[in-house]
């Protein structure tokens, strides 16, 4: 997250239209400046004008009359003029008369009119004029007063009025956008974003953010909506293939009974419950009869038929959820009988016994074959494990095969 510090746009618009506002005033200064000073010329060209018409025929007939106090009274008549700050005339006969700001009389005189005898040719001296420097820059100075002052003014008002606009048309929506976006959560991202703007007969860039939030919040809700059920879909099929997984691993594959594995997993289970309410369990151990000669006479390919078939018909005689069967290995199979006492477990080894060879195994070769099994039967002993209620089966089928097989041999 940025960590420059906050500052709001209807502030930055308020700070830039002073600045611009300060600049077109200094400009319209410079403007008014310029303008005021042509226009002070030609004042002082008029002022100029009408003392040449007016003042110098007076002074000429003062001159000529030797009237000092007249000439006098006519140069303070003239250095009272606001454009002129200084008078001086040089008489020809040598006399200086002056008037006005006597510090501006070292300075250059920016106009000189000779004075002529009235109906003559004769000079009779030269009248020097000094502008008046205050005259120019007070006229500045008022002019920068006005415009300061109205300038200020009117960029008060504007930026007022800058400042209330910005306000409600824009600081206020983007503040609601600005505080819901940094308090959105993923819990709420149906949460629908309200400006609660008054009604326009147009559209504009907030109505367009507002529309822009809500599409988005629309496409993420059903992003994440299409995510959970892309999640459940595939935890579902994860499941599966798990409950497939978890099927083969316990699985013989050739026949469909339970393996070896999952007969060393689910025997001392069938154990523990039968030790621990005081139920019966049985036993039997299977081992098909010369299936060795299957293999070579007929090959492996009946010999797999005959274990498929043996296991599917000794499955069928089992209670469904009740008892299981499981490949020990080879052509040996385990019959797990829970709730199954141990006359019970023999009956049923005998009905399994005298039912075989009469069930007919298709061989892939043409005609039919039939097998016959050896089997030994035994109950579980309080007490013992797995292994030794195993080995005591295995035992007894042993001796099931070595008295001629096809046989029941069984023994607490």
């Amino acid at each position: 997250m940025s960590t420059r510090p906050f500052r709001s746009i209807a502030s930055v618009l308020i700070q830039r239209t002073i600045v611009l506002a300060v600049l077109c005033m200094v400009v319209v200064f410079l403007v008014q400046s310029w303008l005021l000073r042509s226009e002070h010329q030609t004042q002082f060209e008029a002022v100029m004008s009408d003392v040449a018409n007016t003042s110098v025929p007076l002074l000429a007939a003062a001159l000529w009359d030797i009237e000092t106090q007249a000439v006098q009274a006519q140069l303070q008549f003239i250095a009272k003029k606001p454009a002129i700050g200084f008078a001086r005339l040089q008489a020809a006969g040598g006399q200086v008369f002056e008037a006005g700001n006597s510090e501006l009389a070292q300075q250059e005189a920016i106009r000189s009119i000779t004075i002529y005898a009235p109906h003559g040719t004769q000079a009779l001296g030269v009248l020097h004029l000094s502008g008046n420097p205050q005259y120019l820059w007070q006229g500045l100075q008022a002019e920068a007063l006005r415009i300061l002052l109205g300038y200020s003014a009117l960029t008060a008002s504007i930026c007022a009025l800058i400042a209330f606009m910005l306000k409600q048309l824009l600081q206020k929506p983007l503040s609601t956008v600005a505080g819901f976006a940094s308090e959105l959560t993923p819990h709420q991202l149906t949460t629908p974003l309200r400006l609660n703007r008054a009604p326009q007969p147009h559209s504009d860039e907030i109505d367009l953010l507002e529309q822009g939030v809500v599409k988005l919040q629309t496409a993420l809700h059903e992003h994440i909506h299409n995510l959970d059920d892309l999640v459940d879909e595939r935890t579902a099929q994860l499941e599966k293939l798990l409950e497939e997984i978890r099927h083969l691993s316990v699985t013989d594959g050739l026949t469909g009974c339970y393996n070896r594995r999952a007969l060393q997993d689910k025997l001392p289970e069938e154990i523990e419950r039968a030790q621990r309410y005081h139920r019966p369990l049985a036993v039997v151990f299977m081992d098909i009869d010369h299936f060795k000669q299957f293999n070579d006479q007929h090959g492996h390919q009946l010999g797999d038929e005959v274990l498929r078939s043996a296991a599917k018909h000794v499955a069928s005689t089992l209670r469904q959820g009740v008892d299981w069967i499981a490949r020990y290995g080879g052509e040996e199979f385990v019959l797990v009988l829970p709730e199954t006492p141990l006359e019970a477990a023999i009956a049923i080894a005998h009905r399994l016994c005298d039912a075989l060879p009469q069930h007919a195994v298709p061989n892939p070769r043409g005609g039919s074959v039939y097998i016959s099994a050896s089997f030994g039967v035994t109950a579980y002993r309080p007490g013992e494990d797995a292994l030794a209620l195993l080995s005591r089966a295995d035992t007894l089928v042993y001796q099931a095969k070595s008295a001629g097989r096809q046989q029941v041999v069984a023994g607490a």
